[in-house]
This record gives structure tokens, C-alpha cells and sequence, in this order.
């Protein structure tokens, strides 16, 4: 399997029903949605993420923090 279809795989599969991520509710003032990382990464350390063409990755380290590298 190439790794473009793999990555589509992976996609597709997001987008089913069932599988996307619940949405936080915050409060109302913040107007912003928000995601927990655990439904986000599902047990791995690192996600890619496919914005305006271009392919970033999203890493926990092992200190437990976010490294956003493109």
C-alpha cells in the first residue's frame, strides 16, 4: 500500500460514522470548539494533519506536550 493511500485510508475512516471526535462544550463566551487530544491521537504519539496541500505533523513528546512540524 502507498503511503498516499494509506493516508486516505485514514481519512476516510475519520469521516465515518461513529469514529470523529467529540466536540467539547465550552462555555459560551470562547465560542470556540474544542477536542480532547486522547480522541485525536487514539493512542499513538503522532497525527498528520492535511492543510492547504501541505502535510503537518502533530507529535507528543515524551514530556506530554504538542510539536506542531511541518
Amino acid at each position: 500500500m502507498t503511503p498516499s493511500t494509506n493516508s486516505r485510508k485514514q481519512r476516510l475512516s475519520l469521516s465515518m460514522p461513529g469514529t470523529r471526535p467529540a466536540y467539547k462544550k465550552v462555555p459560551a463566551s470562547s465560542g470556540k470548539p474544542q477536542l480532547k487530544s486522547d480522541d485525536l491521537f487514539i493512542g499513538t504519539r503522532e497525527i498528520h494533519i492535511l492543510h492547504n496541500d501541505d502535510t503537518y505533523r502533530l507529535t507528543i513528546t515524551k514530556q506530554g506536550k504538542l510539536i506542531l512540524t511541518k
